[in-house]
């Protein structure tokens, strides 16, 4: 069959099992597995996940696969209601360089099918390492400049994340060569989505569009070829192609490049902070002035925040709490730190005293801050910001945050790591249910059945 590109990425899906993972990414995509499952969890508290939970629910199943909060259904329904659960807000991970959210589609993509199929752990790990590797690729190779994907009416997460969905399930499946070529061909015709999504007030909508269509897609295209569907076996060459309809002078052989070369868990930011990812340096470089020069809200005349104009666009003026920058801004003047509740709290959000604190804030969209493409080159795409605070005795303070940690280029801990985990989780689970849950994904390789996630899956008051 000619079909070289089809056949060189269905054939790096079905050789992931020689490819063992070499402890640095192993140990990356531990971290990436656990803050997904993070934002998992805690989506499953809000209105996105709990619309999802109770839909999937009413859907009934068959029971191989387990949703938050313990019902069980099929792995594709399974998958779409966790997936809308790990994106209900902005906990989850960004990869910016392909500009997506790898882990809230790949990794409930991934859990659905490892439980059903009962998996080892490290054949878990391995396909969400493959997941973030193609999701990363597939975009990569789409379009032509990272300026051209960000004024896209097409959403690019719409394209990766569903290959990046369906390659860890195809992996975890064990399908041949001919099959994943297939599985390739039923995802291209399940790739959609529009920009529309940063109009969303809710995040309902941008949970389906940003993680759910991706993680039940993918499934649904590996399912399909398990039932003994089959399709085209040149999805990726012959034209009109998967290029040809989704992207901007889109190049396979840029897609394959970056396959061979690229580990994308390397590339991919865990937030800090369970807030919108633009404000994740703003929020540390305030947070550095308010630790080093004792910052209160009553001794704050203004703040101005400096971002690249797009990102400002993005966070300046948001209907939610956790994604509108004035209000993070005003939450840790007056808390010193943010949190998985404070920044969720639409009652102070409204409040006239936050809406005052929120009136000294000013966003700013600064061309200076749009990285090059020499330095995304050098330094990954990373989000940047200038914090400029005028104290009410005179002063005049800056932070500047060129890559906050997190970012790719300067990797979480794993002590900061479980520190968002418990203070996202604690509530909903135990603190020994949460130090269980962590302990088994930094052992997750030595597992030997996913079906051990069931336990942390079907915390009794994830759904509460």
């Amino acid at each position: 069959m000619d079909a070289p590109v089809t056949t060189a990425l269905a054939r790096h899906i079905t050789e992931a099992k020689n490819r063992p993972l070499s402890p640095e990414i192993a140990d990356r995509a531990k971290q990436h597995l656990l803050d997904s499952l993070v934002a998992m969890i805690s989506g499953s508290t809000l209105r996105p996940g709990k619309l999802a939970i109770a839909y999937a629910e009413s859907r009934g199943g068959t029971g191989e696969s387990s949703i938050i909060g313990g019902t069980r259904t099929n792995p594709e329904l399974a998958a779409f209601a966790n997936a809308m659960c790990a994106h209900a807000d902005e906990t989850d991970d960004v990869n910016n360089r392909a500009r997506i959210h790898p882990g809230a589609s790949i990794v409930p993509a991934a859990v659905s099918i490892a439980e059903a199929l009962d998996s080892r752990g490290s054949e878990l790990l391995a396909a969400v390492s493959l997941g973030y590797d193609v999701a990363g690729a597939v975009n990569v190779g789409a379009w032509r400049t990272m300026e051209a994907m960000d004024q896209s009416p097409r959403t690019s997460h719409g394209l990766g994340q569903t290959f990046g969905a369906a390659a860890a399930a195809a992996f975890l499946s064990g399908l041949t060569m001919e099959q994943n070529r297939h599985v390739l061909s039923y995802s291209a015709q399940q790739v959609a989505g529009i920009s529309t999504i940063y109009r969303d007030p809710e995040h309902i909508g941008k949970a389906f569009t940003t993680a759910a269509h991706q993680a039940h897609a993918g499934v649904r295209s590996v399912e399909l070829v398990r039932f003994g569907f089959t399709g085209v076996h040149d999805t990726f060459d012959k034209s009109p192609n998967v290029f040809d309809a989704f992207g901007e002078e889109g190049s396979v052989d840029r897609m394959l490049q970056d396959l061979d070369q690229t580990r994308h868990v390397t590339k991919t930011d865990i937030k800090q902070y369970p807030i919108g990812g633009p404000i994740q340096p703003a929020a540390q470089a305030l947070e550095h002035l308010i630790n080093t020069e004792s910052l209160r809200a009553d001794n704050v005349r203004s703040i101005e925040v400096r971002l690249p104009p797009f990102l400002a666009y993005i966070i300046k003026d948001r209907p939610m709490p956790d994604i509108n920058l004035k209000y993070i801004m005003s939450i840790l003047l007056l808390e010193g730190r943010i949190t998985f509740d404070n920044s969720h709290d639409y009652e102070r959000f409204y409040s006239e005293p936050v809406k005052e604190i929120m009136s000294r804030v000013r966003v700013v969209g600064d061309p200076d801050l749009v990285p090059t493409d020499e330095y995304i080159a050098e330094n990954g795409r990373a989000w940047r910001a200038i914090v400029t605070v005028e104290t009410r005795d005179g002063r005049t303070l800056t932070e500047r945050v060129d890559a906050c940690r997190g970012a790719g280029s300067n990797p979480i801990s794993w002590d900061r790591l479980s520190t968002k985990a418990h203070m996202a989780l604690l509530g909903i689970m135990t603190e020994g249910q949460i130090d269980d849950l962590i302990k088994w994904v930094q052992d997750v390789d030595t597992a030997s059945s996913t079906r051990d996630l069931t336990t942390f899956l079907a915390t009794p008051t994830a759904n509460g």
